[in-house]
């Protein structure tokens, strides 16, 4: 069983561009993954992946989706990171720094002392990952919160 949790939901706003803590709609997702070149996997699948989140940020520019982020896990003991993206169009603005800032503020606030926060990414993220406490183990190539 999935626990669904979803505390301090909210909103705040820096600039032109509101951070939001929802889940996004189908569309907006995919519309998002297009503009970073990601493929779309499981077309019909995409709605429980993100209804199955346990957390989701948003990053909104005049009702649009232009960054994302979401942690998935059981809430309490163990935390993946997942899908952080910036539309290229607003890359190099802080835009995933902020992700990250409310997925770990989250992620910190509900998690027990020993519990396990991971991600995978591209070696050129490893300097952004190691900003937020993440060591990368080379045996695995995944990123775990010290």
């Amino acid at each position: 069983i999935i626990y669904i949790i979803y505390l301090k939901w909210g909103s705040y706003k820096i600039g032109n561009v509101a951070i939001i803590e929802k889940i996004p709609t189908v569309k907006e997702y995919i519309q998002l993954r297009n503009s970073i070149g990601w493929n779309i996997l499981q077309f019909d699948k995409i709605k429980k992946w993100l209804d199955n989140s346990i957390f989701c940020v948003c990053e909104e520019e005049k009702g649009s989706i232009v960054g994302f982020g979401r942690s998935i896990g059981d809430g309490a003991t163990v935390f993946y990171i997942q899908d952080i993206m910036v539309n290229p169009a607003y890359q190099k603005q802080k835009i995933a720094t902020l992700i990250m800032e409310k997925i770990m503020d989250y992620i910190n606030n509900n998690c027990t002392e020993d519990a396990i926060v991971g991600l995978i990414a591209i070696s050129e993220l490893d300097n952004f990952y190691k900003k937020f406490g993440f060591i990368y183990n080379q045996n695995n190539n995944f990123y775990r919160y010290k």
